[in-house]
């Protein structure tokens, strides 16, 4: 999914265009990316102001011209609104209406696996098979990340409208959910109106937060992201007691109107702190540079990292399944994906910290080890309730590392001038990963029984090759496997 959360706290690193004043070895991506806008704009307003001094030296009568038209320059904002960032103030306002939009879009993508099981049990009994029933989950992430630079396009025009139409798109894809009669009105509504809506509010949040803070834009950032374990955390029994108590379609309502309350508080709580005037100013480009795809390094973090992160989706989708499968009751599904999000959030701000100290890429490659190793061992005997609990615990809190250590291990392979076109790829091509859980299904379909050791063992070996492949690209990058890295 596309999913987990801190994304957010990569994206806010997009900002970043210039590695003149940084070492690549000392990446401070944060402060870059405040830095650098500053440093455009005040080479772009000497260039200006030294062009007209000289137009006024050559010819004195353009002056009264350039008075007239004076009211329709653009003028750049001063430095006291580049310098003078708030770093807190009404900044942590913002990060409230981030964390709602946590809430929503991760909260609502993590437990789709309750809604595909109530669904695979009553409405759609008979009509639909559980590969196309978790490939609707996987459109969700799909089009978060596809859409995502739609929306970057967009934020020009301001945060809030974009935040809004988010919300908007969002709230409509659930409520039309409640009247699905047949598998393509799902993908239609949760899958693609739900998760087009999510990039838009996505996006928001990641070109609006770094604006607000500088020293405490990482502890902003994660506080945001928190919203998506935490989403997870509250979702899942909810959208279980709802289920029960009122049905599918009322469950879809209900959640409707309650996201809605979140992302309206959200819409009246967000905005820039650039002025309207800069943005519109700036030029439309592109985010997509396919010349990237010449840097073989990044090309290896590529492969090794969407292999890595095909297996993320398909525990947490299959595990209300799976827990009704070794007989526990639906409540008890719910209680265990709730924990697997929970203990997520948290585990990615703290191995976050500690890939400070060992090295980004030193981090990813073992916590993905882990959790391949975790699928391997624990998941196959996990047939009662407290071994099922010990694997969501282990798994879910290695499982997700690479949404919080996406934006400073591309930023040390391409560098940091590079950054935003190479994380504009690198979130692009991960829609590829969301396959995987369809993938699952094709060989839950293809093993005796309907088993799932078929599913248990890709989800490992994914994580394990996807480990490997960085550990490839580390090698290259160091020509050492044990440095920091």
């Amino acid at each position: 999914m596309a999913t987990s959360s801190s994304r957010f706290e990569n994206d806010n690193d997009d900002l970043t265009i210039s590695q003149r004043q940084y070492n690549i070895n000392d990446l401070d991506v944060e402060k870059a990316a405040s830095m650098s806008i500053t440093t455009s704009i005040n080479e772009k307003s000497k260039d200006a102001n030294q062009y007209h001094d000289n137009d006024y030296s050559e010819n004195p009568l353009k002056c009264i011209h350039s008075k007239m038209d004076e009211a329709s320059i653009v003028e750049p904002p001063s430095q006291d609104v580049l310098n003078d960032i708030p770093n807190g103030g009404y900044g942590w306002a913002i990060v409230v209406a981030g964390f709602f939009a946590n809430v929503v879009m991760f909260g609502i993508a993590n437990c789709y696996g309750i809604f595909s099981q109530a669904f695979a049990t009553s409405i759609l009994k008979d009509k639909a098979s559980t590969l196309e029933l978790m490939t609707v989950g996987s459109l969700i992430n799909v089009c978060l990340n596809v859409f995502s630079p739609v929306s970057v396009l967009l934020v020009r025009f301001g945060t809030r409208i974009n935040y809004a139409l988010g919300s908007i798109l969002m709230c409509l894809g659930l409520m039309l959910a409640s009247l699905t009669t047949e598998i393509w009105h799902l993908y239609l509504t949760q899958g693609f109106l739900f998760g087009f809506g999510a990039s838009f509010l996505y996006m928001s949040i990641a070109s609006v937060i770094p604006q607000w803070f500088t020293t405490r834009r990482a502890t902003a950032m994660g506080i945001s992201s928190c919203g998506s374990g935490l989403g997870g955390l509250a979702m899942s029994p909810l959208t279980n007691y709802l289920i029960t108590k009122y049905g599918v379609p009322w469950s879809y309502r209900i959640l409707a109107f309650f996201c809605l309350g979140l992302c309206i508080v959200g819409t009246i709580l967000i905005k820039d702190r650039l002025p309207a005037s800069y943005r519109k100013s700036q030029p439309l480009k592109s985010p997509i540079q396919l010349s990237m795809f010449k840097m073989v390094n990044f090309d290896i973090w590529l492969v090794g990292s969407v292999i890595g992160v095909m297996g993320y989706l398909g525990p947490m989708f299959y595990l209300p399944k799976y827990a009704a499968d070794i007989e526990l009751s639906p409540q008890d599904g719910s209680n265990m994906l709730a924990i697997m999000c929970a203990v997520n959030a948290v585990a990615r701000i703290a191995l976050g910290f500690v890939a400070d100290k060992i090295g980004r890429l030193n981090m990813f490659i073992i916590t993905s080890i882990l959790s391949g190793i975790f699928s391997f061992v624990i998941w196959p005997f996990a047939t009662s309730y407290g071994i099922l609990v010990l694997f969501c615990v282990l798994w879910g809190a290695t499982s997700g590392m690479y949404y919080a250590l996406a934006a400073p291990i591309t930023a040390s392979v391409v560098g940091m001038e590079k950054l935003s076109a190479g994380l504009s790829l690198a979130f692009l091509i991960s829609a590829v990963a969301a396959m995987g859980t369809p993938i699952m299904s094709v060989i839950q379909q293809a093993t005796p029984n309907n088993g799932y050791i078929g599913i248990q063992m890709f989800d490992g070996a994914v994580y394990v090759l996807g480990a490997f492949i960085c550990l490839f690209l580390k090698f290259r990058l160091t020509g050492s496997f044990f440095s920091k890295y």
